[in-house]
Formats: structure tokens, C-alpha cells, sequence
């Protein structure tokens, strides 16, 4: 069920790289560029002459990049589809960013946020804050998609339903508290949709907490920060916030498609080690803002724990 993460040698400079058409990629708050890589990339695990984001940090957390990298990583290890992302710099710049696949081919497949979608059926969504973002549209949107072949023409690739659970549980174990409307989407080509990749995954992993600050931490603490998170989309329209903790919203989810507890629990087949095993070399690579020991020893405890929690809740 492991996805074989792609891992690259050094640093990619994308100093020499040609600019993108869309240079400037409109969602989101973190700055972004858009890159081509050569056409005989440096490494295999780059695709020639493809479209990349160069994704950086926000101003205040300047290593928060690698949040994307290591989401990547993780997702890997669960068999959750996330799109590849490395470690790079723009040498002429003076920046360190995420570069980021872009995953889908614009030659013959198009792709729409979700909250194109859900905007649609309530033209007064508030996409600014993402407060009428909840699963219960989610679900009725996607039921409709999938139940109208004749209508739009293609089918539905995919279980929809365990793509929502497996990205909750991806969510709830690096702890990211941004999947807002515009951070999923669905891929349409000329005889099928699928669901995207998990993007935007950099307000995760403890990035906010600056190192010196928790290095002291204890477990208590650790179990105290975590319980604070929570996905950005409540179960319903009428809830008045979001369901608090991430556990307990995929708990939700599992309670009302319970058919998809099975994959779920495999996904996390695996030994607690690994979490670290499948990070560990980040710290290797010399880039200008590197991933530290005592970064990488944080999140490892995040994730630890998490994976505890969540295997818990599981069984």
C-alpha cells in the first residue's frame, strides 16, 4: 500500500529554471512561483520540462517549507497520495522554497477546486474564511457527482468516500489545519474524475513553534498542543466551529462510512520508527535554510504521538 517516495541526491537551484505562464499562482497565502524543470533534469526524480511551485515559507517561520517536503514523505509511507515535493533554492534570489509537482497534465485533463463547486450551489459561500466549508455539503456534492455519469459524462475513478477518510487521517497525523474548500479538487479528463492529490499540506507539523520554545517540552505538554488542532471544515453548515480535534472528526467520518475503517487501519501498518527512517535524511541536505536535528526531533514527536492516537482509534 506504500507509495515509494521519490528522494533527491542535493538542493535543486532553480535559478536557471525557465518561469512558468503562470508565474504568480493565485491560491493561497504563502507566496508561489511557478517553474519548469529542464528537460534533462539533474535528477530522476524530477520530470522534464514539467511545471513545478516553488513554495515558500511564510515570512515569520522561515523553515516552514519543510512541512511540505515532510508531508510528502508521510504520505508516502501511508499510500495517500500527496504530490511530490523537494527542497530547493533560488540562488539568484536568496530564497529557499518547497518545489512542488504539479499533478495533473493540462494537455489533457482539467481541474477544479472544490470550492468552484460548492459556490456554485450557494453563490453567498464564504470562501474568504472557509466558513461554510463542512462535510455534509462535501458529501452531497460528491454523491451528485458520482450518481450523474449521463450528466457530466465521465464516472467517478475512485472511492470518494475513503479518499476523504484516508485525507483526514493523513491530516490528523501531521496535523494540518488548512484542507479549506480551495485546498482540494477534483481531475477531469475526457472518461473520468478522480479526486486530486492531498495539496497544500505546509501549515502542518508544528511549524508555528519556534524550536528554543519547545525543546523542554514534555509529554504533557506534547498531548496539550496536539488536542488544539482541528481540520478546517466542520461536519455540518450549522455547526458554529469546526469539530475540535482532528481525531474526533475523522472519528466522525469513519462512524458514517464505516466500510473504509479497513484501508484506513492498514495504512498505518507499519513500525513507529519509520516515521523517522522516512524523514531523517532532510537533515543531509545543505540548503541555505536547513531542516535542523531539533527540528526534525519535534516533529518526530508529533508524528509519534499521533500515530499512537490514531492507532487507537482505529483498532
Amino acid at each position: 500500500m506504500k507509495i515509494a517516495a521519490k528522494k533527491q541526491q542535493k538542493p535543486f537551484d532553480v535559478a536557471g529554471w525557465e518561469s512558468d505562464e503562470f508565474e504568480v499562482f493565485p491560491q493561497g497565502a504563502r507566496a508561489k512561483s511557478a517553474v519548469k524543470a529542464p528537460e534533462t533534469p539533474s535528477e530522476p526524480v524530477l520530470r522534464g520540462g514539467w511545471r513545478y511551485l516553488f513554495k515558500r515559507s511564510k515570512s515569520s517561520y522561515p523553515d516552514q517549507y519543510w512541512g511540505e517536503v515532510i508531508a510528502y514523505r508521510i504520505g508516502c509511507l501511508l499510500g495517500v497520495p500527496v504530490p511530490p515535493a523537494f527542497a530547493a533554492y533560488n540562488s539568484a534570489m536568496g530564497t529557499s522554497a518547497a518545489l512542488i509537482e504539479w499533478f495533473y497534465d493540462e494537455a489533457q485533463e482539467g481541474f477544479v477546486l472544490a470550492g468552484d463547486f460548492l459556490q456554485q450551489r450557494k453563490p453567498d459561500f464564504d470562501r474568504d474564511r472557509g466558513t461554510d466549508h463542512n462535510m455534509r455539503d462535501n458529501e452531497v456534492l460528491l454523491s451528485a457527482l458520482a450518481r450523474s455519469p449521463k450528466r457530466f459524462g465521465v464516472r467517478f475513478s475512485e472511492d470518494w468516500r475513503q479518499w476523504w477518510v484516508d485525507t483526514l487521517l493523513f491530516d490528523a497525523l501531521i496535523g494540518n489545519t488548512d484542507r479549506h474548500q480551495d485546498n482540494w479538487g477534483l481531475i477531469f479528463n475526457a472518461t473520468s474524475i478522480r479526486l486530486a492529490p492531498a495539496f497544500d499540506n505546509g501549515t502542518s507539523l508544528g511549524h508555528e513553534r519556534f524550536i528554543s520554545r519547545v525543546a523542554g517540552w514534555r509529554d504533557e505538554d506534547i498531548d496539550r498542543y496536539i488536542s488544539k488542532g482541528m481540520h478546517h471544515v466542520r461536519w455540518t453548515v450549522r455547526d458554529a466551529l469546526p469539530v475540535r480535534e482532528h481525531l474526533r472528526l475523522l472519528d466522525l467520518a469513519l462512524g458514517k462510512w464505516p466500510q473504509t475503517r479497513e484501508i484506513a487501519r492498514r495504512r498505518l501498518d507499519f513500525p513507529k520508527p519509520m516515521l523517522r527512517e522516512s524523514i531523517a535524511d532532510l537533515v543531509m541536505l545543505a540548503m541555505p535554510i536547513p531542516l535542523t536535528e531539533g527540528r526534525l526531533d519535534f516533529i518526530v514527536r508529533l508524528l509519534s504521538r499521533r500515530f499512537e492516537l490514531l492507532q487507537a482509534l482505529l483498532e
